[in-house]
């Protein structure tokens, strides 16, 4: 009987296989999801703070100098400078980034030097020039080495408010009086830069970057306080050539760009 019994089991076991696999779920297979990390796209208000230099040489151009055109020296001022920018970026084909900024900053970024012509024979005259304020607006190009981690260039426009200064506060001898002049613009020039930017949040970034703005050479006419009693010229005419540049680092506030996924 426990070999028909046995015997009887087995036959029941493979005639019922098949059946019970049949009703069995098939297998699902699943693409794994790829990570989410934040993009560069989106716009960004932030504020920066750090150490400018302006280079500015002078040249004595009036008609007054017989076209004797004179080099009266040059000078390196330096300074703090700080400010705001505000701009928006676009992440593309990856890892590349565009954007446009605009950055404001105030300055007090001056210097000065003596005039080796001064009109009292001394070395009491002096040339000087300050520049207050400076505004770019610039294109970026970058490239995300990583997704927090940004390196790029930029270039544009840029503007410098100076004050330049003759000045002789020593009488001469001869007739001329102690004196001072000044002649006040917005110079126009161009600049480039780079830089890299850290994104420590998904909203907070920081960031350091060079910049160099070219002005060229302006003519301006000095208003002197000394009026008709200078003894020469009033407004006289100098030349002044400029160059700017800066060091700084910033913190930007980034208005939720998109999450993209990374595969």
């Amino acid at each position: 009987m426990k070999r028909i019994a046995l015997g009887a089991f087995a036959l029941f076991a493979i005639g019922t296989g098949p059946v019970l696999a049949a009703d069995l779920p098939a297998r699902i297979y699943t693409k794994a999801i790829a990570p989410m990390v934040p993009s560069w796209t989106g716009c960004y208000v932030g504020g920066n703070i750090g150490y400018g230099w302006q280079r500015t040489s002078t040249t004595d151009v009036d008609p007054s100098n017989a076209g004797f055109f004179s080099d009266v020296g040059r000078d390196t001022g330096s300074g703090v400078v700080g400010g705001g920018q505000v701009g928006c970026d676009y992440q593309f084909a990856g890892n590349w980034v565009v954007g446009i900024q605009g950055m404001f900053d105030g300055a007090d970024v001056k210097g000065s030097h003596i005039d080796p012509f001064a009109y009292s024979r001394d070395t009491s005259e002096y040339h000087a020039a300050k520049a207050d304020w400076l505004a770019t607006l610039t294109a970026r190009l970058g490239y995300s080495v990583t997704p927090d981690i940004l390196l790029y260039v930029k270039g544009g426009g840029a503007w410098v408010h100076d004050t330049v200064t003759d000045a002789d506060p020593v009488a001469f001898a001869g007739g001329f009086p102690a004196y001072s002049g000044q002649a006040t613009s917005t110079r126009a020039g161009w600049t480039v830069g780079a830089g890299g930017e850290y994104r420590f949040t998904a909203n907070w970034s920081v960031f350091a970057e060079y910049d160099y703005i070219g002005l060229g050479s302006k003519t301006s006419g000095y208003t002197y306080n000394c009026g008709a009693g200078c003894g020469f010229p009033d407004p006289y005419l100098y030349s002044d050539r400029n160059n700017f540049q800066t060091v700084l680092v910033g913190l930007n506030y980034r208005f939720g760009g998109p999450v993209v996924a990374r595969y």
